[in-house]
């Protein structure tokens, strides 16, 4: 089932790494039929540091009703806390959305989890059993006030009972959720600025250390450059959210998700560039395929394990410090079709496709990320080299085309280096189960175990590998 994978021992030294990219006449069953031949090259540049990926980097998004669900964020949850540190022993949960401005706290009232439309109900005890799950796994939290329908008095009461939860797992603090669409500011950013300043100041009375991050914006520029310019010195991040498009939408299709989206590009540039100016750092807090709890078919299939690894790659080349993959129940009330993890009514958890790509990511997107270049025509393929703090290197191709295979031929330098390949993939880019990374699926106890790699012959002084259309590899090179 697998190519022929070849391996380099020794050449001379090189201050670039050469990827050849071109044709291959067969992978697999589950992946035949590629009609498109193209040669793509890259160059890896390793002694050229972009930038480091945060530790942190790795995330899920929350609405806040979540919190209100019975034995959900629990240490005792032991499903879910194995699939959190399959990914990480320290990301972070943000918890906000659309319900966070819908959602009470009332320390002796009983929990309900309901949609945007109605109130959410925290009591103390779902606070407690959300810093033991932090504290289980490792992760930090960041949670969203109710700036839209509550008042100041009731975040303070919020804040504090959140403090004294979750402890040094309390990450920051955020002041209402895609603030420029509150009807309370009627679309005034002065007025939202009044209101935000008034809750962190009435908060810092009482916890006078407390971080906070915003705007937690959807997108409106102006508001997220004026935040920036005034909240820069007292700031944990920057947030924004994003999705490729709405779930409701004829054109939110496969092919329109695993497509890039030029202007989002656009955007990463000026947040890096607003982040360098005034000395901040940037974080996509809530993000996934299609708004509106996603579209079957197309965010709870294989390709959206794609997307999401090569977005995540691809946040992390402009700078961002992380990103939350929005999951689980949604503001209508349902769990959403993108989450990458899901549970049934008993509470059980299961990964969806997308988990894998975070899974991916969690191998190779770490350490020191590397000046590479891409040069190609039409084929759909992604790209990025990474060095860990074991100075070994991974190569990272996501071939998100759905016609056209690749066959990679690396080059690199001098000395003797073991060389594995990891496997990203599934039966077709529509498939909903049997998606594999290193050939393994998640057990039903949330663990997931390392099974298949891919030993590398030597072949002159490079090594091939075949990247069938609509799939992913990464490329281990260790000394």
């Amino acid at each position: 089932m697998s190519p022929l994978l070849r391996k380099s021992t020794s050449h001379s030294i090189r201050q670039s790494a050469l990827i050849v990219i071109g044709w291959s006449l067969a992978y697999g069953p589950s992946q035949a039929g590629a009609q498109n031949v193209e040669v793509v090259r890259i160059q890896v540049e390793p002694n050229t540091v972009l930038t480091r990926i945060s530790p942190d980097f790795i995330g899920f998004g929350y609405e806040s009703s979540a919190v209100a669900q019975s034995n959900f964020f629990s240490a005792k949850n032991s499903q879910m806390v194995n699939l959190y540190r399959n990914l990480s022993p320290h990301g972070v949960i943000r918890v906000g959305g659309n319900v966070s401005d819908h959602t009470r706290y009332l320390p002796n009232g009983t929990s309900a989890a309901r949609s945007e439309k109605e109130v959410s109900i925290i009591n103390q005890r779902d606070l407690i059993e959300l810093g033991k799950f932090a504290r289980a796994t490792g992760w930090k939290v960041m949670w969203g006030l109710n700036l839209g329908s509550g008042s100041k008095e009731e975040a303070v009461t919020e804040a504090v009972a959140v403090d004294a939860a979750l402890g040094s797992q309390l990450q920051s603090f955020e002041i209402g959720n895609e603030v420029e669409a509150l009807p309370r500011f009627k679309k005034n950013y002065e007025a939202y600025r009044a209101a935000y300043l008034d809750y962190k100041t009435a908060i810092r009375a009482v916890l006078p250390n407390e971080p906070f991050s915003g705007p937690d914006s959807i997108g409106n520029w102006a508001w997220i450059t004026n935040f920036a310019g005034t909240e820069a010195g007292d700031l944990k991040l920057l947030t924004q959210h994003y999705y490729r498009g709405g779930a409701k939408d004829p054109g939110s299709t496969l092919e329109k998700l695993l497509a890039n989206d030029d202007g989002w590009q656009n955007r990463l540039k000026n947040l890096q560039q607003i982040c360098r100016e005034q000395n901040i750092a940037f974080r996509i807090n809530e993000v996934n395929s299609f708004f509106g709890g996603g579209k079957p078919g197309v965010s709870d299939t294989f390709g959206s394990a794609l997307w999401c690894l090569d977005y995540m790659f691809l946040l992390a080349s402009y700078g961002c410090e992380g990103v939350n993959l929005e999951t689980d129940i949604n503001q209508l009330g349902w769990i959403s079709h993108y989450s990458p993890i899901v549970h049934d009514a008993a509470g059980n958890c299961s990964a969806r496709p997308e988990y894998y790509g975070m899974l991916a990511f969690a191998m190779a997107g770490k350490g020191a990320l590397l000046k590479l270049t891409l040069n190609k025509s039409k084929i759909n393929l992604s790209a990025y080299a990474t060095m860990d703090e074991q100075g070994c290197f991974w190569i990272t191709v996501v071939n998100k085309d759905l016609s056209s295979d690749a066959m990679v031929r690396l080059a690199l330098p001098e000395g003797h280096w073991d060389w594995e390949a990891y496997r990203l993939a599934a039966p077709s880019v529509e498939s909903k189960d049997h998606v594999t990374f290193t050939g393994a699926e998640v057990s039903a106890d949330g663990k997931w175990t390392p099974r298949e790699s891919e030993r590398l012959a030597a072949k002159e002084d490079r090594a091939e590998m075949l990247v069938a259309h609509a799939s992913a590899v990464l490329v281990c090179l260790r000394r």
